[in-house]
């Protein structure tokens, strides 16, 4: 089996398979022609924990969501640093939701990064701690790869180089 091949088998049982687990994470960052986007995939349990750390919230539910959706939002903005060429970019958006399966996901939207070296730092895994890690893959909005790795509290970093809007892979 190839890597690439090897990988598309891991993909699609990572987000499923790990957003559960309340120490792994997922994320899928695509670079769009007027956009970045990265949506994260944690269990409660560990988006809980930061805004909660003393662990008063027993759980989120649909009942409850709305009340502590603000706070996740907020955390949402800080959770990733991230860097075109070497200029920051600031989130413009961030919205939150619980899913179907009790996870929390967050879209945090950021305007398109130049072309050239795009570095994404998981700010998040730092408040976490060192037993957290997880996945962080980017694509272009056609889907194609322009890199992954394996993210931790010791290695919190994703490197690509982002292609030009007009520029396709072949």
């Amino acid at each position: 089996m190839t890597v690439l091949g090897l990988w598309s088998f891991v993909l699609g049982f990572v987000p499923r398979a790990r957003a559960h687990d309340p120490y792994e994470s997922f994320t899928l960052v695509t670079v769009r022609a007027d956009a970045l986007e990265l949506t994260l995939t944690i269990a409660q349990a560990t988006a809980l924990k930061l805004i909660d750390p003393p662990s008063r919230i027993a759980g989120l539910t649909g009942e409850n969501f709305p009340e502590h959706r603000p706070r996740l939002a907020a955390v949402g903005r800080e959770m990733f640093t991230v860097t075109s060429a070497t200029q920051p970019l600031a989130a413009r958006n961030v919205t939150v939701e619980l899913t179907e399966e009790n996870d929390v996901t967050f879209k945090i939207d950021y305007p398109r990064p130049t072309p050239g070296r795009l570095r994404i730092h998981a700010a998040f895994l730092r408040k976490l701690g060192p037993d957290y890690g997880g996945i962080l893959d980017s694509t272009d909005a056609e889907g194609r790869q322009l890199g992954w790795e394996q993210i931790s509290w010791e290695n919190p970093n994703l490197e690509i180089t982002v292609p030009s809007p007009s520029s396709k892979k072949k």
